[in-house]
């Protein structure tokens, strides 16, 4: 049955009541505490509160620093379950491949692969370093005793052909030259650092109970910490999801979504730079060991391994130029090993294709340029870093600089060009209400 029309013309529908408009969020009244400050509990002060709150994140961060023994581990167990979370997406490809199973695998790699190379190099390295100190121990007192008696035929044979007796030479020469005092003065330094060393290796060496029992301790402790790391690098990978959605539920939910999407956004930054420096180190590792052997510089795995780990920070691998070359001076070649020329060029030649390879090859492919950062950017965040933090400082100076620059970009500049424009009374990145 057609509708009866009202006498405006409109359906008798209009005549029926309708709900009341939903108001508008700004016009529904807040309740305000009207009481004044002196009939509230100290708890009830906002300001008292967020000092409360503060002191109570402070006091936190103090029981983890107390509890190091656990929380350091736990805390390398999330940043290596984030770092090898694309792995362990793509072993799940595998149909038989579970989660469970994809951290099982790698664990076993890491111990395979990673550890187990890792100590027996680090012991061979050892061994190396000890082998060069007593070297450097007895080739300096040869050459300070020919000083004092250079007449003495059998002192000079006993100095190593090349740059040692070089340096015997120029002191013997220089003798009544203003340089001379210098120049005993650092033969004589060598000397006594020489002589400490040594005292230090024959301590070592002859199994002393307290060296023994320190290293014993030292090793223990690094096992322990690294058993942790891998028992909870375990679990917090397998429930890697539940531990993103645990995060996620801590969250505002007002501004979930756009916390989410810069979170994303670092993310990306973070884990290109960190995921990539790592594995050009370690590439970077076994080209710098299997150059410094062949050009001849001792402990070639120390030495490489250590400039591989220097290059994780951009550029920070030309720390490894000078002490090539001054332990390819120190050494005893009596071929072309042992010529200035080698000596100074060889290292230079290993250090440019070492870092050619990063620049043009490894950062590329693997690396890209996730950070979005110039080089002069990378250089200032880099020392920047250093000069506040040390080493530290350095490492994390530039994907903390990546997340800065996204803050800036999408959070502060917006605000500041609001507030320039007139549309906000400050520029402030921070709500009055």
């Amino acid at each position: 049955m057609a509708d009866e029309a009202h006498p405006s013309g409109h359906p008798t529908e209009d005549l029926l009541p309708r709900p009341p408009e939903p108001a508008d969020a700004s016009d529904v009244a807040v309740p305000v505490d009207s009481r004044s400050w002196l009939d509230r509990h100290l708890w009830q002060i906002q300001p008292v509160r967020d000092v409360g709150v503060f002191f109570a994140v402070l006091g936190l961060l103090y029981l983890a620093r107390a509890a190091s023994v656990v929380t350091v581990p736990l805390l390398l167990a999330l940043l290596a379950a984030y770092l090898f979370e694309p792995v362990v997406k793509w072993l799940m490809r595998f149909d038989w491949m579970s989660r469970r199973r994809a951290v099982v695998a790698i664990i076993l790699g890491v111990v395979v692969f990673v550890i187990t190379p890792a100590v027996l190099g680090v012991a061979m390295g050892i061994a190396e370093l000890n082998s060069l100190r007593v070297s450097l121990a007895e080739n300096t007192t040869a050459v300070l005793d020919s000083i004092e008696d250079p007449t003495n035929e059998a002192r000079y044979e006993a100095i190593p052909e090349g740059p040692w007796r070089e340096i015997r030479d120029y002191a013997v020469n220089a003798r009544g030259d203003e340089v001379t005092a210098e120049i005993e003065a650092a033969v004589r330094w060598a000397m006594d650092n020489a002589e400490e060393i040594t005292k230090q290796v024959v301590a070592i060496g002859g199994g002393t109970l307290v060296a023994l029992f320190g290293f014993m301790l030292t090793v223990g402790a690094l096992g322990f910490m690294l058993f942790l790391t891998l028992f909870f690098f375990y679990f917090v990978s397998s429930g890697w999801p539940k531990v993103v959605g645990f995060g996620r539920s801590l969250l505002p939910t007002e501004h979930a979504e756009r916390i989410t999407e810069l979170v994303s956004e670092m993310d990306k930054a973070i884990a290109g730079f960190v995921r990539g420096r790592l594995t050009i180190a370690f590439i970077q590792a076994i080209v710098f060991s299997v150059l410094y052997a062949v050009i001849g510089v001792p402990a070639p795995f120390v030495v490489g391994s250590l400039v591989a780990i220097l290059s994780i920070v951009p550029y920070l691998a030309l720390i490894g130029l000078p002490v090539s070359i001054a332990l390819l001076f120190l050494q005893d070649y009596e071929s072309f090993r042992g010529s200035i020329w080698w000596i100074v060029i060889a290292p230079l030649v290993v250090y440019n294709i070492g870092q050619a390879l990063d620049d043009y090859v490894l950062t590329p492919m693997i690396q890209g340029k996730e950070t979005g950062l110039d080089i002069p950017t990378i250089l200032f965040a880099t020392l920047a870093g250093g000069a506040l933090l040390g080493v530290v400082g350095m490492l994390v100076a530039i994907p903390l600089a990546a997340c800065v620059k996204i803050l800036i970009r999408e959070v502060v500049w917006p605000r500041y060009v609001s507030w320039r424009e007139g549309r906000d009374p400050d520029f402030l990145p921070l709500d009055r209400v």
